[in-house]
């Protein structure tokens, strides 16, 4: 199982290019893909898209290429004319905002190093291929090894937080039983004292009294509870995509600890289930983090 977080970067040479590619990601609910490159390269754009979403299922991913002339290479520089009158204009507003007096010049330029570029109008696309391809191997190699060393420190901490709900859970449960026949006599109790020698229906006092104790009985929330732990379980051991449905059976537990913590009056039971439910926020900003 993947993390959604990951970096990869390689880099390929030949006598006459450089070429690199860098994969950097961060969480998103879906695919987002996201791919800078010269556009030179722009005819393989599709490829790059199609070899990526193979293997990546979710996540905000920004993949940048770039191709750079080799230093032996004695290529044709051009420069971009258009460039040039763009930085020097904004130059020429900035020493304007600022009332600088010395004037825009060549050295200022020259710190704009994309405003030359070489002539690779001729590249053989073979030529590009056979760099560009390893590249993007290599790179996503990196990026899915970073990612599922994340994904399984990620899942080792959700396995321990999970068994700490269970047996938060089996104490709720034991501990709820018993509490219900403790709000019986509490409320038969404090009825009889109310009424205190009227003349009442026992038996239909009795049953009402016990209508109200049922509301107590956290039994069904419980049961359910541990059928949804026994999924999450078996989700994080046998889907390698279980980032969605981790989250989709985590909020129906957050639902079961809700209810929980409605019904009981226990201070021992409230306890536990408040720790249960800062159990489950914390794997459900794991889960989020998971393809």
């Amino acid at each position: 199982m993947r993390s959604m977080t990951g970096f990869g970067k390689a880099k390929k040479s030949n006598e006459r290019f450089e070429l690199s590619v860098e994969i950097r990601s961060v969480n998103n609910r879906f695919l987002d893909l996201s791919i800078r490159l010269p556009k030179e390269l722009s005819v393989f754009e599709n490829k790059i898209r199609e070899k990526i979403k193979a293997d990546v299922k979710r996540g905000k991913l920004s993949v940048f290429v770039s191709l750079n002339e080799a230093a032996s290479t004695g290529s044709e520089i051009l420069l971009s004319q258009d460039k040039v009158k763009h930085r020097f204009e904004m130059l020429k507003k900035v020493r304007e905002s600022l009332n600088i007096k010395e004037p825009v010049s060549l050295n200022h330029l020259l710190n704009f190093s994309d405003l030359f570029e070489f002539n690779i109008e001729s590249v053989d696309e073979e030529e590009i291929t056979a760099l560009l391809y390893p590249s993007l191997e290599e790179a996503l190699q990196q990026f899915n090894d970073m990612r599922e060393a994340e994904g399984a420190h990620l899942i080792e901490d959700m396995k321990m937080r999970i068994k700490n709900i269970y047996e938060l859970s089996a104490f709720v449960e034991k501990k709820g039983k018993l509490n219900v026949s403790g709000e019986f006599d509490k409320l038969l109790t404090r009825v009889k004292n109310l009424i205190d020698e009227q003349k009442i229906d026992k038996e239909r006092l009795e049953q009402e009294i016990a209508i109200m104790a049922d509301r107590v009985d956290i039994t069904e929330e419980c049961v359910r509870m541990n059928s949804h732990i026994k999924l999450f379980n078996k989700t994080i051991e046998n889907n390698d995509e279980a980032g969605k449905k981790l989250t989709f059976i985590l909020q129906e537990m957050l639902r079961e600890s809700n209810t929980m913590n409605s019904k009981t009056s226990d201070i021992e039971i409230s306890h536990r289930v408040i720790r249960i439910k800062e159990d489950i926020e914390k794997l459900r900003e794991q889960a989020q983090n998971l393809e």
